[in-house]
């Protein structure tokens, strides 16, 4: 009698693209991106699939350059793991056990040993902390990492939500209507908030910030469509700050440019919006960019920048604010009328997750080869 079948499921692809900010390399060929719990490398010229790192237990919340060695990358996880990656060989390094869940990763120049977390407060439901997490440089690939300092408490879990300021002076943040600042060298707290009053666009709640990477200047976006740049913050009831205002509704996410002449923002209305020397009326745009815009990613030599989107895909933009690429990753739709269906040439799943479209999917790579769009399909 023969031996029964035990069923044996493998995934084959998937992955939420727009988790956690991407990541280019230095020479901006590559980028970097979570992808469930997994981190995979594309390249930026040919949109390929070239890396898929896996190893974490639980999803991938944050990715950072080593800024010590651009060649390496940490990542975090839900898992309580913080993983130290040789991403062009993707060979994991080292693993840091940290033991608590980790909602969202920082590392710095000025801190040479430690990177930050956001982490759950012990004992408290729905309460973040941002801590430091030395990295121990003991021998061995798998660490403890339980030297843990609390830099600010009451945090909000999302990423977008903290940033650090020039030269890793200070550190961000911002929840409901509430910004606080902390500065290292001072160990000096200073604290801001904003009316709490809605207004006819919405309300004045804080969405997401970014600090200017050469300047002692703040920005942040609103669920109310408004940019705050803040500004003279070292002193309590001094600072000032003066208000940007084009999106219809929240503001998503934030980023400087590489010197940070100009700001980048992006929402619900799918157009990303650079605005030059912070003035209104010197701005542009890069419109139908198909779905909200989740994160914001500047590359290190400023030549180009990318926008992860709900939908599940990653454009990339030239500094000029044209189009270059378009990673698409896979969608789960709600409306297919055709059964799997694999092409016989290219060994490719094909399936229609979008009204109008084919999509052409590498079952090997979790890449999207091409898309065709035909208006008989409907």
């Amino acid at each position: 009698m023969a031996a029964p079948v035990t069923l044996r499921v493998v995934r084959c692809g998937g992955g939420t693209l727009h988790g956690a900010r991407a990541v280019f390399s230095v020479d901006a060929k590559y980028l970097l991106c979570a992808s469930g719990d997994f981190v995979k490398m594309y390249s930026v010229a040919t949109e390929k699939t070239l890396r898929v790192m896996g190893g974490h237990g639980d999803l991938v919340t944050g990715i950072q350059l080593n800024p010590h060695n651009h060649m390496q990358l940490y990542s975090s996880s839900l898992d309580g793991s913080i993983k130290l990656w040789d991403f062009m060989d993707g060979i994991p390094i080292k693993t840091f056990t940290v033991g608590s869940k980790l909602l969202a990763l920082y590392a710095l120049a000025s801190f040479e040993d430690s990177v930050f977390v956001v982490i759950p407060k012990s004992g408290e439901r729905d309460t973040f902390q941002l801590v430091s997490v030395k990295l121990t440089k003991a021998a061995g690939q798998d660490l403890e990492a339980k030297e843990l300092s609390v830099v600010l408490d009451g945090v909000d879990a999302s990423p977008k939500c903290i940033a650090f300021g020039r030269e890793g002076e200070y550190v961000a943040s911002v929840k409901e209507v509430n910004l606080q600042v902390y500065f290292f060298k001072r160990k000096q707290l200073n604290r801001f908030s904003v009316s709490a009053a809605k207004t006819k666009s919405g309300n004045n709640h804080f969405m997401c910030i970014a600090c200017h990477p050469t300047e002692d200047c703040i920005a942040t976006g609103h669920a109310d469509g408004k940019i705050r740049l803040w500004r003279n913050f070292y002193h309590k009831k001094e600072y000032t700050f003066s208000t940007l205002h084009w999106h219809h509704d929240t503001v998503m996410d934030l980023a400087f440019s590489l010197q940070g002449s100009s700001l980048l923002s992006g929402g619900v209305e799918s157009v990303i919006v650079l605005w030059r020397n912070e003035s209104e009326r010197q701005r542009d745009f890069l419109p139908r960019l198909g779905s909200a815009i989740e994160y914001i990613s500047v590359s290190p030599d400023g030549t180009l920048c990318c926008t992860l989107h709900t939908d599940n895909r990653i454009t990339i933009i030239n500094s000029n604010l044209r189009f270059s690429r378009s990673i698409q990753g896979l969608i789960k739709s709600t409306n297919v009328k055709t059964g799997l269906v694999v092409d016989p040439r290219t060994k490719a799943l094909v399936l229609n997750g979008e009204p109008g479209h084919l999509q052409f999917y590498c079952l090997q790579s979790d890449q999207q080869l091409f898309s065709v769009s035909w208006m008989g399909l409907y």
